[in-house]
């Protein structure tokens, strides 16, 4: 057999290494005997024993490159060792070196006990086993393909296919060369799901990769090679050719750009447009890693600033369900737990019927590690649920955390969950997570909003970590094991009829590490095709107990669902149309409407703004004969707050939907759709639709505030029928604002908010602000992804950039911020770790902890989260 590499095989440092384990009580003690004395191709062997406990076999971490590999037990008989006259000979181990390190790359193995203590022969000074380096390479191919560009970076994938078992892995390294040098050097282990549902394979094989700053600085065309390494095999698609900005084009963008941040400061979309084309700065979601590296470490101290010190510390029960985890990984999420700065927990391990003795055993080991570990077991497994609850029972602490038996918690978790707890009062909370995969590499951050109602209904967002007061938890019943995969999603919803919004709370940082593995959803979402199912099942049982009629169906392949409510009533609509000239459009727009709009009761008033057309007189003759239709003129100058607001004195009924006259619908539902929303729930004020440009790109998915100086449009050119950031482009969701182009509002809602303003916001903005006051009055705006129409913006009013039209642009931006300046910094429903910059959904910003301010105990909630009962008027206020 092939040994390894000399050179790696044994060489010791003068110190060992130390395994990254939790920190334990002190323990009895007792010495380790042990000895690595067989290393064979990818094979390890040796032995070890407890002095102190020599009748039951050893369980020994294996750590490579510092992240827990497996544990071994020492259970295999050595008769060799009878000389050192030990009483029992089954003290062996072997270790076969997993394929995923088996790469060509140099690696540390090191062992030590489950507890952490370090393995040796005794003698002179003591004698410990030294860490093993190692370099082993497989029979391999490779198979990838690089995509191209893609969001300005240049992506791939690549799977190295094991020739004899058939693997296919990820994590190969990637050389990119130009003009025969080489540039830089990356690894394929970024998270692609496509990849490995199609092929069956490692969703971590992907990569990205932007040219750096001085390659492009030189202009002209580049070309670049992609070679897997370390075979130099050329990727699919290679190489690939990029057009550089010359100095001379740079100079000219630049100065764009600081004409642009002089004269337009309110136009983001033209600054983000020109600085796309130069080098990309900062972070985003592509460099996630460097971002985490940079940030975390200031995660602990922003907790701190946001929510100051707690003056108790109650107990929390950390409750783990356990059915045949990866061993290695079950260590180190213990570890997490153990590793935390909340030292006040209990950590509840209940073995759902696993039928493993080494898991028996190595469970036994933990808990005799630490007091506050304690294990219960299932003699058959029921399922995670039935598991869960049996833990819950088992809880002693005042909250619960729930925890899955692979994943990992920040350090500071507990300790950011109990602060925020004590500053808000909040019964129910939950924070932003990310995945941790094989190497403990991170991905794939979920920033979350703030409680969002309504998105939970289509996705459970919320997922990791939540914890609960554990009499809410008792008295929501626990867990129903006949929802098994989304017995989460159940719960939180459950656990949401008993609350105000006010009472559940979004820490804003990553505290929890979802383990990536081929079976959980955390690798994919079709992985538990089962658990969808049970998702939706889960979600249309809650509205069924609010009284709500409404039919859940899954949205294709993915763990999200559309909620279509069913709702009997139909108050009337009063759709406004402004419109100056353009009469083809406007005509083309209510006839549209006519032709296709079914279920809802509605009429149309043409609102004409001072139309010169030829054509324009005998249009409003002819729509004014057509029933439920009238046509308004208004001869004054252009005001869009004005206009409506005229129209709105003039409408008959209690639902009002404004339209541009570019905006068209081909949907039979797209208004019954947007009124269903608003009947659904009498504390909502405002809907607003989903807008398509002509190419069936985004135009609007939802106004987040703050970006780019005063608001901007959710994944505006993304493809219609692409999810978007954690499905937030296709799943219906609270925003704090719509765009009027086709936007449902509540008359009531409209009175309390004053209407749109005419004096301060005639063009722009108006509709954020209106959006803005509605909410102010104790209302919600609701984002409708299906119901969609095609917009084609800004054909009626023109160009809103015109050189004449600066000044009053420039007054609107400034009346939107002084009259909003505190709510324009932080978006309820926009994670603060994104950059107010730009790119929505996209930029991240590292958050210095000396800008957060702290939490104040909320104020008693305006607007209930899900009653259980009817829900309770919002409070309003006089028309002005």
């Amino acid at each position: 057999m092939a040994r390894l590499p000399a050179s790696g095989a044994g060489r010791a440092k003068s110190k060992p290494s130390a395994p990254r384990a939790a920190p334990a009580p002190t323990m009895p003690a007792s010495t380790i005997l042990g000895f690595l004395d067989r290393i064979e191709d990818a094979t390890l062997a040796g032995w070890a024993v407890d002095t102190a406990d020599i009748d039951r076999p050893l369980a020994l971490r294996v750590l490579i490159d510092g992240q827990v590999a497996d544990v071994i037990q020492c259970d295999l008989d050595r008769p060799d060792l009878r000389r050192l006259s030990l009483p029992n000979t089954k003290v062996g181990f072997q270790f076969a070196i997993p394929a995923m390190h088996q790469d060509g790359l140099r690696h540390v193995l090191t062992l030590a006990t489950v507890d952490g203590r370090p393995v040796g022969l005794p003698g002179r000074g003591g004698f410990v086993l030294p860490e093993l380096h190692f370099c082993l390479a497989r029979q391999v191919r490779v198979d990838g393909v690089l995509d191209g560009l893609v969001d300005g970076l240049i992506q791939g994938w690549v799977l190295q296919v094991d020739e004899r078992t058939g693997q296919k892995a990820g994590g190969a390294r990637v050389v990119v060369s130009t003009n025969g040098q080489p540039v830089a050097e990356l690894m394929a282990d970024q998270f692609r799901a496509d990849v490995a549902e199609a092929l069956g394979a490692d969703p971590a094989c992907g990569f990205s990769w932007a040219p750096p700053p001085e390659l492009r600085r030189g202009g002209g065309t580049l070309s670049f090679d992609f070679h897997v390494m370390p075979g130099r095999v050329a990727l699919r698609g290679s190489p690939v050719e990029l057009r550089m900005p010359g100095s001379a084009e740079r100079e000219r963008i630049e100065g764009l750009i600081e004409q642009a941040d002089d004269l337009f400061r309110y136009a983001y979309r033209l600054r983000r447009e020109l600085k796309a084309v130069l080098p990309a700065e900062g972070h985003s979601l592509a460099s996630y890693r460097s971002w985490a590296a940079r940030s975390q470490p200031l995660a602990e101290a922003r907790i701190a600033a946001r929510y100051g010190a707690r003056a108790d510390a109650p107990l929390v029960s950390v409750i783990c369900p356990v059915y045949r985890p990866d061993h290695g990984a079950f260590v180190t999420a213990v570890d997490s737990v153990r590793a935390q700065t909340y030292r006040n927990w209990e950590l509840i391990l209940v073995d759902d019927g696993s039928g493993d003795a080494r898991l028996t055993a190595l469970m036994k080991r933990l808990a005799d590690a630490d007091p506050r570990i304690r294990v219960q077991a299932r003699r058959a497994n029921a399922g995670i649920a039935a598991a869960t609850n049996r833990a819950i029972e088992a809880a002693t602490g005042d909250f619960i955390a729930f925890f899955d038996h692979d994943d990992v918690l920040e350090p500071c978790a507990l300790d950011a969950m109990m602060r925020a707890q004590a500053a808000t009062g909040a019964r129910l909370l939950y924070s932003d997570e990310d995945k941790i995969d094989r190497r403990g590499a991170f991905s794939e951050p979920n920033f979350k909003p703030d409680f969002n109602y309504r998105l939970l209904l289509d996705l459970n967002y919320i997922c990791h970590l939540v914890v609960a007061e554990a009499a809410l938890v008792r008295a929501a019943g626990g867990l129903d094991p006949q929802l098994d995969g989304a017995q989460d999603h159940d719960l939180l919803l459950r656990l949401v009829e008993r609350l105000g919004a006010h009472e559940i709370h979004h820490v804003p940082e990553i505290l929890y590490h979802w383990r990536i593995t081929a079976q959980s959803t955390a690798g994919s979402g079709a992985a538990k095709p089962k658990a969808a199912l049970a998702g939706a099942a889960a979600v249309a049982a809650h509205l069924k107990r609010r009284g709500l009629a409404a039919r859940t169906e899954r949205r294709g392949g993915l763990t999200c669902y559309r909620t279509s409510f069913r709702m009997s009533e139909d108050p009337g609509v009063s759709i406004l149309i402004p419109y100056r000239d353009h009469i083809g459009m406007t005509r083309a727009c209510v006839e549209a409407i006519r032709d296709v709009t079914r279920g809802a009761r509605y009429e149309i008033l043409l609102l004409d703004n001072w139309s010169q057309d030829e054509e324009a007189e005998g249009f409003a003759v002819e729509q004014g004969n057509l029933p439920d239709t009238r046509v308004i003129r208004i001869a004054e100058p252009f005001n869009y707050s004005r206009i409506n607001n005229r129209g709105v004195e003039a409408a008959r009924h209690p639902f009002l939907l404004f339209m541009n006259n570019d905006v068209f619908v081909s949907d039979p539902e797209w208004l019954r759709t947007m009124l269903n929303e608003a009947l659904a729930d009498p504390g909502v004020g405002a809907v607003g639709a989903k807008l398509l440009y002509p190419n069936e790109t985004v135009q609007h998915a939802g106004v987040v505030l703050g970006v780019g100086g005063i608001a901007d449009h959710s994944f505006r050119g993304l493809p219609a029928d692409k999810p978007g950031y954690i499905a937030n482009a296709i799943a219906c969701r609270e925003v704090s604002a719509v765009t009027a182009a086709c936007m449902l509002v509540r008359r009531e809602a409209f009175e309390a908010a004053g209407g749109f303003d005419e004096d301060g916001l005639s063009v722009a903005f108006n509709d954020v602000d209106l959006c803005m006051k509605i909410r102010q009055a104790g209302y919600r705006i609701i984002f409708s992804a299906d119901a969609v129409c095609e917009h084609r913006e800004s054909l009626s009013r023109g160009d809103d950039f015109d050189e004449s039209k600066l000044a009053r642009f420039m007054l609107e931006n400034e009346t939107m911020r002084e009259r909003w300046d505190e709510a324009l910094k932080r978006d309820p429903f926009y994670n603060p770790h994104f950059s107010r910059e730009g790119g929505v959904y996209r930029d991240l910003r590292v958050i210095d902890p000396a800008d957060v301010r702290r939490v104040s105990p909320p104020a008693p909630a305006r607007f209930p989260a899900a009653p259980a009962a009817a829900a309770p008027q919002p409070r309003r206020r006089q028309a002005g």
